[in-house]
């Protein structure tokens, strides 16, 4: 496992530490491990959303297929975030 240096300012390491004596993480490092691959997931979610749009703007849309692409953008940008 490789390790890296980050800075943070004080209100993140406050929020580090108080997920920590919360129970939520044993450590610091497994939080930032969580964020880490939480970041990874949203930047993979992101992708997706971006590639299904990409694709669906190369076809011509009714106004109903727009609706429905639409709502469906705004689920994954909602469970993405």
């Amino acid at each position: 496992m490789s390790q890296i240096a980050v800075r943070l300012t004080e209100d993140e390491l406050n929020m580090l530490d108080s997920a920590v004596a919360q129970g939520d993480f044993h450590s610091r490092a497994e939080a930032v491990r969580a964020g880490v691959r939480l970041l990874g997931l949203q930047l993979r979610e992101s992708r997706i959303a971006a590639s299904y749009r990409s694709a669906y703007s190369s076809m011509p849309l009714d106004e109903d297929e727009r609706a429905v692409l639409d709502a469906a953008a705004a689920l994954v940008g909602d469970a993405v975030r």
